[in-house]
């Protein structure tokens, strides 16, 4: 992936194979960590949707563990992760560790004490929030959701602790620990589910998702008395930092709403479908955003911080070579494997959850919900990137604005492709696939105005050989798909993916000849 050579530009170093190399190998360790993390959490669903299949006792986990994250995101999660670290960055540049302390101190002690808050409020409130987010519930099922709420709730605190914690230690420029914590928390609920759940069932489930988000924070730990990190027992809200956190916290966190409100609007509009519905969106969301999440977190997470850097540098040359080899790595990766999820999505379900109680039923819905939701692949990769870029830029304007836009278009069409077209689970899933492309155009639009070298021709070339590829990959998934259809889900999965790969991979190499290895490598 080319955007990995960006820290090299960032840091303005004399040896630059040298800081390649660990840049390299930096961003490859996240890569296979964000891997790791992403197929254990698959491997936690698998296991989810064996014990419990899309019944009602799941529908009722899923949204209760969704509420705190909501919560989250839409108070705190983009303040921490997109403004905290910019702030932070400015003193340590210019060696004033004192400030930098005092700064951080105070930001996480806010961060505690308005999470604690609405911890306090969503315990005290549960019953109106099971009923916001899931209106269509039997009585019974949304009992058990406020009573699985409860016991999570605390997770929010957990949450604006461990990416607090994450910020301090990516901006001192240790990547790896804040790249397992995941695993973690993933690998908690496994064991639970493995070995526990039988004699404690759903309670002890949400217990057990309590007790990893409690560990991501303990991990870090060790990690932040290395680097000589101390959190200290004050809360300056006069702090010149913490002010410049206020000015952009909010146009960062009304842009960070799009993620989370397609989500409740879905919830919202599966609630009232048949049972395991929500369940379903859950899963196929998921799996969605395990492929994904992989390869565009990695870049942007370890990006971001140099993208800061070279924004207030000044350094505009270097911020656009960054930024455009990110989207050339993240295209690369993403856009073959969108076509596969496109052509492939009730045998990549059948594979990875069909088992216990996920029957056939169970998979119609959750396949039917990944296949629209696979169309906003690519939109999805495009947001993450641009709008991390538009953040060290100090401009959350922009991302706001496209975020509005993305929600409006996902409150109009949820309803419209549900019921006035009768699309059911399928036209919940392209609401939001819809709504994605539109930011992804609008982030696009207002990056070239402020960076006009983004779509050259080499981009849009580039752009195009990775879609005729993938194409010529998709029509040899089709023809291994129709061969294999009548054989073992191993094989009807596998033959097409090694198939579509070779595609893949050749038609590149004819396409960029060495220029692939480069690719490959980042260089």
């Amino acid at each position: 992936m080319e955007g990995v050579t960006c820290p090299c530009f960032a840091l303005g170093c004399d040896k630059e194979g040298e800081m390649l190399n660990k840049a390299v190998k930096t961003v490859s360790f996240i890569a296979i960590a964000t891997l790791a993390s992403k197929i254990l959490g698959m491997l936690r669903d698998v296991v989810l949707a064996q014990s419990y299949g899309a019944g009602f006792q799941l529908d009722a986990y899923m949204v209760a563990s969704r509420i705190p994250l909501l919560f989250f995101d839409f108070t705190l999660g983009a303040a921490i992760t997109s403004t905290f670290i910019p702030v932070y960055n400015r003193y340590l540049q210019k060696g004033e560790e004192e400030g930098a302390c005092a700064f951080s101190s105070s930001f996480i002690n806010f961060v505690l004490f308005i999470s604690a808050l609405f911890c306090l409020m969503g315990i005290l409130f549960a019953p109106i929030l099971t009923n916001i987010m899931a209106p269509g519930y039997a009585p019974e099922t949304k009992a058990l959701t406020t009573r699985l709420l409860i016991i999570m709730l605390p997770t929010i605190i957990f949450t604006a602790l461990a990416y607090s914690f994450v910020g301090v230690l990516q901006s001192k420029g240790e990547f790896n620990i804040p790249a397992i914590i995941s695993l973690v928390s993933n690998g908690t609920i496994i064991i639970y589910l493995l070995f526990l759940n039988k004699y404690f069932g759903i309670y002890g489930l949400a217990f057990a998702m309590l007790l990893g988000w409690g560990l991501q924070v303990v991990v870090q730990i060790p990690s932040l008395i290395k680097l000589r990190f101390r959190l200290r027992p004050t809360l300056n809200l006069k702090d010149p930092g913490l002010r410049d956190v206020f000015v952009l916290a909010v146009p960062i966190l009304v842009s960070s709403w799009f993620q989370p409100i397609s989500v409740l609007i879905n919830t919202i509009f599966g609630s009232f479908m048949q049972e395991g519905t929500v369940t379903s969106l859950e899963l196929a969301n998921r799996l969605y955003i395990i492929v994904v999440g992989v390869f565009a977190y990695a870049i942007t997470n370890y990006a971001f911080p140099s993208l800061s850097k070279l924004s207030g540098g000044g350094d505009g040359e270097g911020f656009l070579d960054v930024m455009k080899k990110s989207l050339q790595g993240m295209m690369f990766i993403i856009i073959p494997i969108m076509i596969g999820m496109i052509l492939l999505p009730k045998e990549i379900v059948t594979l990875v959850y069909s088992r216990g109680e996920f029957d056939e039923k169970s998979v119609s819905l959750t396949s039917s919900a990944l296949l629209f939701y696979s169309l906003g692949m690519l939109p999805y990769g495009v947001n993450e990137i641009l709008n991390k870029c538009f953040y060290a830029m100090e401009d959350g304007k922009t991302p706001m604005t496209s975020s509005l836009v993305g929600v409006g278009v996902s409150i109009v069409f949820a309803p419209l492709f549900t019921y006035a077209l009768r699309l059911g689970i399928s036209g919940l899933a392209l609401s939001v696939s819809l709504s994605t492309l539109a930011v992804s155009v609008i982030l696009v639009s207002r990056m070239r105005k402020k960076a006009s070298g983004l779509m050259d021709k080499d981009m849009l070339v580039f752009t195009g050989k990775v879609v005729l590829a993938a194409l010529i990959m998709g029509a040899g998934v089709l023809v291994a798909k129709a061969l294999t259809s009548q054989s073992h889900i191993l094989i009807r999965v596998g033959a097409p993916t090694a198939l579509g790969a070779v595609l893949y991979f050749t038609a590149m190499y004819l396409f960029l000849g060495r220029k692939l290895i480069s690719v490959v490598r980042g260089k």
